[in-house]
């Protein structure tokens, strides 16, 4: 496998490259890690060395969130799951302890506290666990943890603070737990249109609408189709938030009630 573009034009042959790839996907990496770009670098072109998806032998792929760490543009569900899993080795570096995250997480828990005091948790995508141990120290606990990535789960079973909840590996787009929680999050998660698109999150939202006690809590993050959130929920507050003044970088957040007993 060999990079032969990267965005901008440069010629990739310019710099001293090292390449790791996951090697558990037949058709093709689900993720690439590549060290010596210039940190620009958020697309690059591969030569897989053999038929990839759709039989094409030249992929693409882009960076998301970690620098160096590249997903296939037109990524699947399995893909993104496997690209977690590699992710999970230095995510709580990337965004904690005080990254952009935990100070949207610390603005968000300001929010909802004035519709729910405390109540048990479930935390849809919730990765490591580094948002829902923020929450359970607020009273959010027990706690409930699912994700699509192992290795993620796994990040989350090591913090003391969760040694408590439950972890369930899990597409949330199937989820059916047969209980009902206090509150319900997401944070950057379902929430966010980079991962589910508009049917899949409207499917999703029932699936949460099925977990919540009556008149529960539900707090969405993520740069997400508000509009979708209000069908299914009553609106308690919506708007936007601060991710990183500095840089400019703001999201959306949602905050609704459960409506009726269904």
């Amino acid at each position: 496998m060999n990079i032969i573009g990267i965005y901008r034009g440069d010629d990739p042959k310019l710099y001293k490259i090292r390449i790791r790839y996951d090697k558990t996907t037949k058709n093709r990496p689900a993720w690439i890690r590549v060290k010596g770009l210039p940190p620009w670098t958020n697309f690059i072109c591969v030569h897989l060395g053999k038929k990839g998806l759709e039989g094409a032998r030249i992929q693409f792929y882009k960076t998301y969130l970690p620098e160096g760490l590249f997903i296939p543009i037109n990524y699947t569900k399995e893909e993104m799951s496997k690209f977690y899993d590699e992710f999970s080795k230095d995510y709580d570096n990337s965004l904690g302890p005080k990254g952009d995250n935990i100070n949207v997480a610390e603005s968000l828990i300001k929010r909802v506290k004035k519709y729910i005091k405390k109540g048990e948790m479930l935390d849809l995508g919730a990765g490591t666990g580094l948002i829902t141990e923020i929450f359970i120290k607020e009273g959010f606990f027990p706690a409930t943890l699912v994700d699509y990535s192992k290795g993620m789960l796994e990040k989350a079973k090591k913090r003391v603070s969760l040694k408590k909840c439950k972890f369930i590996k899990e597409d949330i787009r199937k989820l059916n737990l047969n209980r009902r929680y206090d509150f319900i999050l997401s944070f950057f998660s379902f929430g966010s249109t980079s991962y589910f698109d508009k049917e899949e999150i409207e499917k999703i939202l029932s699936i949460a609408d099925k977990h919540l006690k009556e008149k529960g809590i539900i707090a969405i993050v993520g740069h997400a189709p508000v509009s979708e959130f209000k069908k299914r929920f009553k609106n308690l507050e919506k708007g936007i938030l601060t991710i990183n003044k500095e840089k400019k970088y703001y999201t959306d957040y949602f905050i609704g009630q459960k409506i009726g007993k269904k």
